[in-house]
């Protein structure tokens, strides 16, 4: 080992402070890689909020009727095939329904204003 002379101790020391601040300053820009995100993710607005228990009336109220008077749909005599291709053209239009609504809204839709 080599002997640190009195006059390299001084720069000796002052070099080691200034590696480990930098290190701590390193380690404090990298956020300390450990820590939870302090805030939640944004809910992703695309998907459609869960269907009131699946009651196709309220799912009709509630999605069709963003756009035009649910009133519209219960005017009209339709067969299952005819519901199904109405409710697909709405979705393309942008009504909000997964799957599993799309299904029980054509299938009330069908038992309730079908021929």
């Amino acid at each position: 080992m080599s002997r640190i002379t009195d006059g390299n101790r001084g720069l000796t020391v002052v070099t080691l402070l200034v590696v480990g601040l930098v290190l701590i300053a390193m380690l404090a820009a990298c956020g300390g890689g450990a820590e939870e995100p302090t805030q939640a993710p944004a809910p992703d607005t695309a998907v459609p909020q869960q269907a009131p228990d699946l009651d196709g009336e309220a799912l009709l109220d509630a999605r069709c009727s963003a756009c035009h008077s649910a009133d519209r749909a219960r005017q009209v005599t339709q067969t299952h095939d005819e519901w199904d291709q109405t409710v697909t053209r709405m979705i393309n239009k942008g009504a909000q329904l997964t799957e599993e609504e799309k299904t029980f809204l054509v299938d009330y839709l069908t038992d309730t204003y079908g021929p």
